[in-house]
C-alpha cells in the first residue's frame, strides 16, 4: 500500500505505506494442486570496500618522523631510521621486539597493506525448504530456513532461523478460518563498531575509530597488540588497538521473535461479511555489549568513558509485545448495473508494551572473565545515565470506515475516514481524526475506441489524504526516576528518586500529515511504452519532535509539537518494451523522484530546533530552511551572511596573520542534506530461459559531513597525495583579512591538510562534501531449465542465479580513494541525516542460489 491510502485500515502505522508479509496458506479451489514443494540454496561472499592509500611516505608531522597518529613525515626513499621505536616502552613485554623492529624499521619497509589486511572476506549461507498440501476444505503450508553469516571483519557473526506455518480451512460454507504462525531466531554478535570522530573521541571504543588513517609505516597485522601478561591493549600513542578490540570486546543480542495472526470471517449476506483478526507479535531479547580492562586512550568527553579502561559489562533483557484486535464488515455489491460498491466498516484496538531490566557493571578484576560478578561496581543506569531498566506502554483505539464506488468500470470515488484515541496523550488531545478522499477516471474505458489505436490505456487521478502520529509513551507526565544507589542524605536515609532527563509537555498534540496528490497514468503503442506521472505536497503539522533544552533549566529535553513542515514534489515512472515474444523480451523502468521540503512555521518564541546531533555541530528544523539542514562552524569569507543562507559559498576565504582559514565565532548554515533528485533504472532482460536484471540508481545533490571524506586526506594517507611532497610548504586559497591581498604565507603541509581541516579543529564547513552518487544496487543472471528434462520426475522447474548486490557506486565529489558512501547514517533512525562518521565501510554482496520446486 501507498502513501496514505494505508492509514485508515492501518492507522498511524501505515502512514509511511504498509509492506504486507503472510505465510502462505495455498488455495482450497478444486483445482488446486494436492502438494507443492521447493528447496532453496544460497551462498555469498561479502566484500568491504576498502579505502586506497598513499605509499611514499610514513608518520610525523611537520616533514619530520615523529610518534604520531598524522602522517606528515618524511619521505620513505629518504631511508631514515626511527630514532625511537614505537613499541619502545614495552620492550621488555616482548622479548622479540628487536626482531620487530629490524623488521620494521621507519621509512626503510613501508606496509601498503597495513588497513586492507585487517579485513576478511565475509560469506552468507542460507538454505530455505517450503512445503504445502491443499484440498477443497483448506490448505497448510509450512517454510523453514536458516542463515549463516561472517562479517568483513573478525568476529563478526549473524545466525537466524525462521519457521513459519500457516493453514485456512473452510469449515462451512459461510465460515472460514485462516492461522499464521512465524518464529524467528537471531544471534548477532560484534566487536565494538560505533561510529567515531578519530583519536577515540567518540565517546567508547570502536573498531574503526582510528584504523582507517592508521600511519603507512604501522604494522599493525603483525606488531603485537595484547600485553601477555596483563591482557591489555598494546599499541602506541596511547590509543586502543583496533586488532585488540576484535578479540576483547563485543556489542551483541539474542533475540526470539513470535509471530501469529488467526483470523475468522463469517459470510452473513451474499453481500456482507464479518472478520475478527488477532495478531501478536512478540520477541524476547538479550543485549550484551562489554569491553574488557585494558583499553587506553580516551580524552574528556561529555560522559565519564574512563570505565572502558578498567572493563565494562552491560546486559539488558527487553521483552515487547503488541496485541492486535481487529473487527471488521466488508460490503460488496452491484447496486445497479452501473454502480457498485465496496465498504468496510471497523474497529481496531492495538497495545504495545515493552519492558526491560538490565545492569553495567565495571572495574573488572580477572581479565577474560566476563560475568557481572567479576566486576566491582555495578548500577540500574549506563555510564551516560540512561535507565537500563523500565516499562513502557502504550494504546492506540481507532474505529474506520471505506466506500469505493465505481461506475460502469470508468470513474470511481474512494472515502475514508479513521478515528483514533492515543494513551499517550492528555485528553484534550488524545483524539485524532484523519480523514481521506480519492477519484480516478479512465477515458480509454469511458469512449469507445479511445483505446483501439495508439493509446491503450489513460488514467487520471486526484486525491486527499491525511494520518495520525502519536508521542511515545510518558512524554505529558512528570514523573521521578528510581535509582537506589543514588544518594544516602545526613540522617542514613536513602535518596532512591530524581529528577529525569526529559520535561514532560502536557500540551502535546499529536501530529497530523495532510497530502494532495495529482496524477496521470498511460499506456500507448500496444502498452510497450508506459508513463505514470504524479505530484504532490505533503505536510505535517505538529510534528513531534525531541528538542534539547539548555542544561540550566534542570532537564535535557522536552518533546513539542515543531510547527509545520511541508514536502512537495514530483514522481515520474517510465515502462518501455521494446520488443516481446514468447522466447524474448525486453522491459525497461525509470522511476524519477524530485522533493522539496521547507519548515513553515516553528511553536512560538522558537527560531530554529536542533533535531540531532550537537549544538555546535547538528541538523536543525529552521524556519524557512529546508527540513534538517546542517549548522556547524565555518570560515568566513568577504561576502555572505547568517540571512542570506550562503555560508561558505560566497567571496574569499579569509587567512589570518598566521596563515589559517579564519573561523567563525558563530554556527551558520553549511549544508543542505537534502538531494536534489533522485533517479533509478530497471532492466529485465529474458532470452529462452535467461534473465539479465539490474539496478541503477542516480542520485544529485544533498550535502554531506564526512569523516570518512575528511580523515584520510587531513592525516596524509589518502591515495590521491601520491604525487604530492610533503617535505615542501603550502599556501591556503584566500585573501589576507587584514590587506585583502592573496594570501603568500607558506606552512607546513601538515599545517594546511591537518590544522585547516576538521580533524585539526578547522571549521565544520571544510567537512562538507556534495554527495552526488551513482551506484549499481543490483546485477544478476538467472537461468530456469527447460521443464521438458523434468518430465517423468516428480521436479516441477528448476533454476539457478547469480545475483551481485552494491557491486559499485561513487560519490563522485568526495576522494575516490576514501570510498565514502553517502547513503550511511550517523544517527540511524535519527531524524538527522547527512552526517557520516568513522563507522563500518559499505560492502558489495555477490553470490550463486539455486532453487527446486516440486
Amino acid at each position: 500500500m501507498r502513501g496514505l491510502s494505508a492509514t485508515t485500515l492501518y492507522g498511524s502505522q501505515g502512514r509511511n505505506g504498509v509492506i504486507l508479509i503472510t505465510t502462505k496458506t495455498g488455495s482450497s479451489t478444486k483445482s488446486a494442486k494436492r502438494f507443492t514443494a521447493s528447496v532453496s540454496q544460497s551462498y555469498n561472499m561479502i566484500e568491504a570496500f576498502i579505502p586506497e592509500y598513499q605509499n611514499k611516505w610514513g608518520n610525523g608531522f611537520d616533514g619530520d618522523y615523529g610518534e604520531f597518529f598524522s602522517n606528515w613525515g618524511v619521505l620513505f626513499s629518504n631511508n631514515k631510521i626511527a630514532p625511537v621505536h614505537p613499541y619502545s616502552e614495552v620492550k621488555a613485554v616482548f622479548p622479540d621486539l628487536e626482531i620487530i623492529q629490524a623488521k620494521n624499521g621507519y621509512a626503510v619497509v613501508n606496509t601498503p597493506n597495513n588497513v586492507s589486511d585487517f579485513f576478511q572476506k565475509g560469506a552468507s549461507k542460507t538454505t530455505s525448504v517450503t512445503a504445502g498440501v491443499s484440498s477443497d476444505i483448506g490448505s497448510f503450508n509450512v517454510a523453514v530456513s536458516r542463515l549463516g553469516e561472517t562479517g568483513y571483519i573478525a568476529n563478526n557473526d549473524l545466525s537466524r532461523t525462521n519457521l513459519s506455518i500457516g493453514g485456512s480451512a473452510n469449515l462451512s460454507s459461510k465460515i472460514t478460518f485462516n492461522a499464521n504462525f512465524s518464529y524467528i531466531s537471531t544471534d548477532f554478535k560484534s566487536p565494538t563498531v560505533g561510529a567515531g570522530l578519530g583519536s577515540n573521541s567518540n565517546g567508547g571504543p570502536s573498531v574503526f575509530a582510528n584504523l582507517f588513517y592508521t600511519p603507512r609505516n604501522i604494522d599493525l597485522m603483525n606488531l603485537p597488540y595484547q600485553n601477555p601478561i596483563t591482557g591489555a591493549s598494546v599499541y602506541y600513542r596511547g590509543i586502543t588497538n583496533p586488532r585488540w578490540l576484535l578479540e576483547n570486546s563485543q556489542q551483541g543480542s539474542i533475540t526470539n521473535r513470535f509471530l501469529t495472526m488467526a483470523s475468522a470471517g463469517y459470510q452473513m449476506l451474499d453481500w456482507l461479511k464479518a472478520t475478527y483478526t488477532l495478531g501478536i507479535d512478540t520477541y524476547d531479547e538479550d543485549q550484551k555489549y562489554y569491553v574488557q580492562r585494558g583499553a587506553v586512550g580516551f580524552p574528556t568527553t561529555p560522559v565519564d568513558v574512563s570505565a572502558f579502561a578498567t572493563g565494562l559489562l552491560r546486559t539488558s533483557n527487553g521483552n515487547n509485545i503488541v496485541t492486535d484486535h481487529n473487527i471488521r464488515l466488508t460490503a460488496n455489491r452491484q447496486l445497479s448495473n452501473d454502480i457498485d460498491l465496496i465498504a468496510t466498516a471497523g474497529f481496531n484496538h492495538r497495545t504495545d508494551e515493552y519492558k526491560q531490566t538490565g545492569l553495567e557493571s565495571t572495574n573488572q578484576v580477572v581479565f577474560g572473565l566476563i560475568a557481572h560478578n567479576n566486576f566491582t561496581k555495578s548500577a540500574s543506569r549506563d555510564l551516560r545515565g540512561s535507565e537500563l531498566s523500565f516499562t513502557s506502554k502504550q494504546i492506540i483505539m481507532g474505529a474506520f470506515g471505506e466506500a469505493a464506488l465505481g461506475y460502469k468500470n470508468y470513474l470511481y470515488l474512494n472515502l475514508a475516514a479513521r478515528n483514533d484515541w492515543a494513551s499517550t496523550h492528555e485528553k484534550d488531545y488524545r483524539s485524532q481524526f484523519y480523514p481521506g478522499v480519492s477519484v480516478s477516471f479512465v477515458p480509454t474505458d469511458a469512449f469507445e475506441g479511445l483505446s483501439s489505436g495508439f493509446m491503450n490505456y489513460l488514467k487520471f487521478r486526484a486525491g486527499y489524504g491525511t494520518s495520525a502520529n502519536f508521542a511515545p509513551p510518558y512524554s505529558t507526565r512528570q514523573s521521578l526516576s528510581l535509582n537506589a544507589n543514588e544518594t544516602v542524605d545526613a540522617n542514613g536515609n536513602v535518596v532512591a528518586l530524581g529528577l529525569p532527563a526529559l520535561l514532560a509537555n502536557v500540551d502535546l498534540k499529536p501530529e497530523l500529515q495532510t497530502e494532495i496528490e495529482f496524477g496521470l497514468e498511460t499506456k500507448i503503442i500496444d502498452n510497450r511504452v508506459g508513463f505514470d506521472i504524479s505530484y504532490y505536497k505533503r505536510t505535517a503539522k505538529d510534528q513531534i519532535i525531541n528538542r534539547p533544552l539548555d542544561p540550566s533549566t534542570g532537564y535535557g529535553t522536552t518533546f513539542l509539537n515543531a510547527g509545520t513542515i511541508s514536502n512537495k514534489g514530483i514522481e515520474v515512472g517510465f515502462t518501455l518494451t521494446p520488443f516481446s515474444s514468447k522466447n524474448m523480451s525486453l522491459n525497461l523502468r525509470t522511476n524519477f523522484t524530485k522533493n522539496v521540503s521547507k519548515v513553515e512555521s516553528l511553536p512560538d518564541g522558537s527560531k530554529e530546533i536542533l533535531i540531532g546531533g550537537f549544538t555546535n555541530l547538528g541538523a536543525f528544523a529552521i524556519e524557512g530552511q529546508p527540513f534538517g539542514v546542517i549548522k556547524g562552524a565555518y570560515v568566513v569569507r568577504d561576502g555572505g551572511s547568517v540571512e542570506d543562507g550562503n555560508l561558505g559559498r560566497v567571496g574569499n576565504l579569509l587567512i589570518t596573520p598566521n596563515g589559517n582559514w579564519k573561523i567563525s565565532s558563530e554556527i551558520g548554515i553549511i549544508g543542505d542534506p537534502n538531494p536534489d533528485f533522485s533517479l533509478s533504472q530497471f532492466l529485465d532482460f529474458n532470452v529462452y530461459g535467461f534473465s539479465l536484471f539490474g539496478q541503477v540508481d542516480f542520485v544529485k545533490g544533498g550535502d554531506i559531513f564526512s569523516y570518512s571524506a575528511g580523515t584520510p586526506i587531513g592525516r596524509g594517507v589518502a591515495k590521491e597525495l601520491e604525487d604530492f611532497n610533503p617535505e615542501l610548504p603550502v599556501i591556503l586559497p584566500g585573501v589576507l583579512e587584514e590587506t585583502g591581498e592573496v594570501n603568500n604565507i607558506p606552512q607546513p603541509a601538515s599545517g594546511v591538510f591537518f590544522r585547516n581541516t576538521i580533524i585539526g579543529g578547522g571549521a565544520d564547513d571544510r567537512g562538507i562534501y556534495d554527495a552526488t552518487r551513482i551506484r549499481l544496487r543490483e546485477i544478476g543472471v538467472s537461468y530456469n531449465l527447460p521443464k521438458s528434462i523434468f518430465k517423468g520426475t516428480f521436479i516441477e522447474s528448476a533454476s539457478i542465479s547469480l545475483v551481485g548486490n552494491n557491486m559499485y557506486y561513487r560519490a563522485f565529489n568526495t576522494p575516490a580513494s576514501s570510498k565514502v558512501d553517502p547513503d550511511r547514517t550517523a544517527f540511524g533512525t535519527d531524524n538527522a541525516a547527512g552526517f557520516d562518521f568513522l563507522g563500518g565501510p559499505s560492502a558489495k554482496r555477490y553470490g550463486v542460489t539455486a532453487k527446486v520446486n516440486f
